[in-house]
C-alpha cells in the first residue's frame, strides 16, 4: 500500500503530468484551428483560425515559452478579437451532429463523469501525501478526457462530430474562455505592486482591536467588493488575502488558513454573482440563450448573494467564537 501511495505521489508531483494535460488542450484548440480553417464560406476564417492556433500554442508550450513571447501572444489575440475575428458568425446550428439527441439519464454520465475523476484523483492525492490541490487539477484534466469517452458512447457520436460540436461551443463562448486565467493574473500583479498592503492600512484603521468578527467582516466585504470590481474571486483573493487575510484576521487570532481564506473565496463569489464584470458567467448565458434582457442573469442571482453573504459571519462566528 505505502508503494502505490508514493508511486501516485510521485505521478501527481511529476511536471510532465500536468504538463501534459496542457498540451491535450493545446492540441485540441489546434484541432478547431484547422476546422475553422477548412471552412471556406465563413469570413474571416484565417483570423479566426490564427486565434486558436496562438492560444493552442500557450497551453501547448506555455512551460518552455519566455515570458515576454507569452505577453506578445495574449496581445495578438486581443489584437484579433478587437479586430473582430474570433465571433462566430450566425449559422444555424445542428440539432444534433449524429440526428440523435441524448436524452434521460445518459445525457448526465459525462457531467458527472469530470467531477467523480475529480474527487477520486484529488482524494488518492491526499490519502498519498501529496498536493491535494495539483491533485485535483490533474483529475479534472483526466476526468474530462475520460468525459469525452463517455460522451462519444452516450451520444453515439463519432470523434470528428464531436469535434465539430466542441469548436462551435468554444466559438459561441468566444474569447471569454479566458477571463479566469486573465483576471488571476491580474490579482497577482495587484499583489506584486502593493495594493494589498495599502488596503491593509485603510482597513486596518476601522476595523475595532481585538474583534475577529470585526475583521473577519471587513475581510469578507473587501472580497465581495472587489471581486465585484475586477469580475472574479480569483483576481480578489491573492490581493485581498494577502493585504487583509493573513495580517487581519488570520495571524492575530491563530485562526486556521484554509478555514478563513475558504469562506473569504465564497464571499467574493457572492460578488460575482451581481457584477457584469463576470462577462464569462452573468452575460455569457445572455448571449448564448438570446435573452432580451443583457442583466438577467445578474437580477435573478443578487438575491441569492445577499441571501448567502451573512451564512459566512454565521459560519465564522460558530467556528471561531467558541475558542
Amino acid at each position: 500500500m505505502a508503494d502505490s501511495s508514493s508511486v501516485v505521489a510521485r505521478a501527481i508531483t511529476h511536471p510532465a503530468t500536468l504538463e501534459t494535460a496542457f498540451a491535450l488542450i493545446g492540441a485540441l484548440l489546434w484541432g478547431y484551428a484547422v476546422q475553422v480553417a477548412g471552412h471556406r464560406q465563413r469570413a474571416g476564417r484565417w483570423l479566426a483560425a490564427a486565434y486558436w492556433f496562438v492560444l493552442g500554442a500557450l497551453f501547448g508550450f506555455g512551460a518552455w515559452l519566455p515570458h515576454w513571447v507569452s505577453g506578445l501572444l495574449v496581445v495578438l489575440l486581443v489584437g484579433i478579437e478587437a479586430g473582430g475575428g474570433v465571433r462566430l458568425q450566425a449559422t444555424p446550428a445542428p440539432s444534433s451532429p449524429t440526428g440523435l439527441m441524448v436524452q434521460g439519464l445518459r445525457a448526465l454520465w459525462p457531467v458527472l463523469t469530470i467531477p467523480g475523476v475529480t474527487f477520486v484523483v484529488a482524494g488518492l492525492a491526499a490519502l498519498s501525501g501529496g498536493d491535494v490541490g495539483r491533485g485535483a487539477v490533474i483529475g479534472l484534466a483526466i476526468g474530462g478526457i475520460l468525459a469525452s469517452g463517455v460522451a462519444l458512447v452516450a451520444g453515439r457520436l463519432t470523434g470528428r462530430a464531436a469535434l465539430d460540436a466542441g469548436r462551435r461551443l468554444t466559438e459561441d463562448i468566444g474569447p471569454l474562455h479566458l477571463l479566469p486565467q486573465l483576471l488571476a493574473s491580474l490579482g497577482l500583479l495587484f499583489t506584486a505592486a502593493g495594493i494589498g498592503e495599502l488596503l491593509a492600512g485603510a482597513v486596518g484603521s476601522v476595523v475595532p482591536q481585538g474583534s475577529a468578527v470585526g475583521a473577519a467582516v471587513a475581510y469578507f466585504l473587501s472580497m465581495t467588493l472587489f471581486t465585484a470590481l475586477v469580475g472574479n474571486s480569483f483576481a480578489a483573493f491573492s490581493v485581498i488575502t494577502t493585504g487583509i487575510g493573513v495580517p487581519l484576521v488570520i495571524a492575530p487570532f491563530g485562526l486556521d488558513p484554509a478555514f478563513v481564506a475558504i469562506l473569504g473565496l465564497t464571499a467574493g463569489s457572492c460578488g460575482t454573482l451581481c457584477t457584469p464584470m463576470a462577462a464569462n458567467f452573468n452575460l455569457l448565458p445572455v448571449g448564448l440563450y438570446g435573452l432580451a434582457d443583457n442583466y438577467a442573469v445578474i437580477r435573478f442571482q443578487w438575491r441569492l448573494a445577499v441571501a448567502l453573504w451573512p451564512a459566512h459571519i454565521l459560519i465564522f462566528s460558530l467556528f471561531v467564537l467558541p475558542r
